[in-house]
């Protein structure tokens, strides 16, 4: 086990991993490549690097959440097919580069890598490969609703049939029961963690105004409302330099270029460059490498400076929690990953220590009472209630209505409670604001909704989550 000298204090590394229920809902360009994309380029890459930690005696590195709806995908037999299908195809696109181009052998050899990582470590799918790093407490696993509802959405009855089913579904997958949680879109209702604290969560992060729009400070852990239920705020600043292509890590010069795509070969061989400039440069991945160990260097300066800034503040033991979707590292920021592992790799000799959401949150400072808020546009709800979507909001009202009404007359099927969860999946609203596959979206809902109430269920495959009333 690594042993950090005397700390400065600790960074708390919190991925959120989720995508929506794509199997059999279209393949390209919305559906099932993006679960292919991400499980190749962000999930296996993570998992494989948080095992490397491991083995080199790295503990709590971070607290990691991988959706029950995501989960129940990167196990599925039909995604596994599909994978190898697209890693291979994968090669071919690589194969069909010029023989003189630069980046050939390197797409080749990341194509064959991520191949081989697959064979051998992911032919069962994921869950064995997540149990293992929750076993050897190389993280903490949060757990969540099964399908990603927005929460403020829901009825409440709705919201613990959702969130039972998720946890339980961590024990039949993982071996393991979860006492903390990513709430969907850090979305927050007051009320909400006596549900949390019913079902066993002890801890949750929300986004930083929620907590200094109570004139609280972000960094400390609190005890939410008259609960047991204990709440920490993300470092927004910090979790920007990770997030943003503009002003992050992410937008370097020399890193490649996620929206530029060689639709010849479809394959990014691009470079960010200069951002104004839409003429780009080859990708060149050694150069990208230099960068990856200036800016991880330069951001353990940026923990020391505040981490520093909270000591002399008066906070004892100062934390500081990073954010972020999973999906970020290795999918939309191709070096992302060797960032994260060259970051834990670099901490020990700042004396910074990783810890878990957990171990953060463990000695709360005092009570909080805390508004309305999610991590969205604006830091409201308007993303998932606002104008664009009310007629969205009315539908999933509708739906969790004729659904209550069902478990009161004790006549609601599990195909009906499988089809309103996945109607209830905050993607939805979020593309349909957003504008991004809006009326991809839109499809799903109504889809969802014609099946809940005809009582067929055409994705049969999914209740490997269980639902009871």
């Amino acid at each position: 086990m690594i042993m950090f000298p005397e700390s400065q204090g600790r960074v708390a590394f919190v991925f959120h991993s989720h995508l929506p229920w794509v199997l059999g809902h279209g393949v390209w360009p919305v559906g099932e490549e993006w679960l292919y994309q991400a499980y190749a380029n962000s999930y296996i890459p993570l998992i494989h690097s948080l095992n490397r930690l491991g083995a080199r005696g790295f503990r709590n590195v971070a607290s990691v959440g991988f959706t029950p709806i995501l989960s129940a995908q990167l196990d599925h037999p039909d995604t596994l097919k599909g994978l190898a299908a697209w890693l291979h195809n994968w090669q071919l696109r690589s194969l069909n580069l010029p023989l003189d181009h630069p980046l050939r052998s390197y797409e080749l050899r990341k194509a064959q890598e991520i191949l081989t990582i697959f064979g051998e470590h992911f032919s069962r799918g994921a869950a064995p490969r997540i149990r293992t790093l929750i076993d050897d407490e190389v993280i903490e696993f949060l757990g969540g609703p099964a399908t990603h509802p927005f929460t403020p959405g829901l009825d409440p009855k709705i919201q613990e049939i959702s969130l039972r089913a998720g946890l339980d579904d961590c024990v039949r997958r993982f071996g393991n029961s979860p006492s903390g949680m990513w709430v969907p879109e850090c979305a927050y209702r007051p009320g909400q963690e006596e549900i949390y604290e019913k079902l066993g969560i002890t801890h949750f992060m929300v986004d930083e105004p929620a907590v200094t729009s109570v004139g609280c400070i972000s960094s400390i852990p609190y005890q939410l409302g008259n609960s047991k239920v204990n709440v920490i705020a993300r470092d927004a600043q910090i979790s920007d330099a990770l997030w943003s292509h503009e002003r992050g890590y992410p937008g370097s010069a020399p890193y490649r270029d996620f929206h530029f795509i060689h639709h010849e070969h479809g394959l990014k061989l691009s470079a960010v460059g200069d951002k104004e400039n839409t003429d780009k440069r080859i990708y060149d991945p050694q150069a990208a490498g230099v960068q990856v160990e200036v800016d991880a260097r330069n951001f353990i300066r940026e923990l020391e400076l505040a981490l520093k800034a909270k000591r002399d503040r008066g906070e004892a033991h100062p934390s500081i929690v990073i954010g972020i979707d999973t999906e970020l590292l290795g999918h939309w920021w191709h070096e992302g990953i060797a960032w994260f592992e060259r970051v834990v790799e670099l901490l020990p000799v700042a004396s910074i220590a990783t810890a878990t959401l957990e171990q953060v949150t463990s000695e709360f400072h005092s009570r909080i009472d805390l508004p309305p808020s999610s991590w969205g546009s604006g830091k409201d709800w308007s993303v998932w209630t606002g104008d664009q979507v009310r007629d969205i909001v009315v539908l999933n009202g509708q739906s969790q209505d004729l659904v209550l009404e069902q478990l009161g007359s004790r006549t609601c099927t599990s195909a009906q409670l499988n089809q309103l969860m996945l109607q209830l999946s905050s993607d939805w609203a979020f593309m349909i604001t957003r504008d991004s596959a809006a009326q991809y979206a839109r499809d799903r809902i109504l889809g969802h909704r014609n099946q809940l109430i005809s009582g067929v269920d055409s994705d049969a495959a999914f209740p490997l989550i269980s639902f009871s009333a």
